[in-house]
């Protein structure tokens, strides 16, 4: 099990706010790289896609804590089982958000991935923020 974790981000939104976002799969496509995801199909509590050159994946909401966890599980055929877990913290000028993923990934595969999970998840994360920080 390889267990990987974005960087925290503070966001200027109440852990509600950024929880019924993150919790609507319809949005997780606004924080993924535009330009890398195809095929993107997602419903209230399900999204599929591709990264180009890489695999599918599909995910669905999972049990969430509201206002501190979005847990989403893998789901379908994916290139292994996973879990993404998006832990929300309040703070005093809004909350904080960290992207924590749980994958059964062998030993090859967490190799190669790892650097890469790693950026997509600090890219998501850095893109929640932007979402609801106004621009300086």
């Amino acid at each position: 099990m390889a267990t990987l974790t974005s960087n925290k981000v503070a966001v200027n939104a109440t852990p509600e706010v950024v929880y019924k976002f993150i919790s609507n799969l319809n949005n997780i496509e606004q924080l993924l790289p535009q330009d890398r995801v195809v095929n993107w199909d997602s419903t209230n509590d399900t999204c599929s896609f591709t990264i180009k050159g890489l695999a599918g994946i599909s995910m669905k909401l999972g049990i969430c804590e509201p206002y501190t966890n979005v847990h989403l599980d893998s789901y379908g055929k994916n290139p292994f089982d996973f879990t993404l877990n998006v832990h929300i913290s309040e703070t005093e000028t809004g909350c904080e958000a960290q992207i924590v993923f749980d994958g059964n990934m062998n030993f090859m595969l967490q190799t190669l991935a790892s650097t890469p999970l790693t950026n997509l998840f600090n890219m998501m994360t850095k893109k929640l923020a932007e979402r609801f920080n106004p621009p300086v």
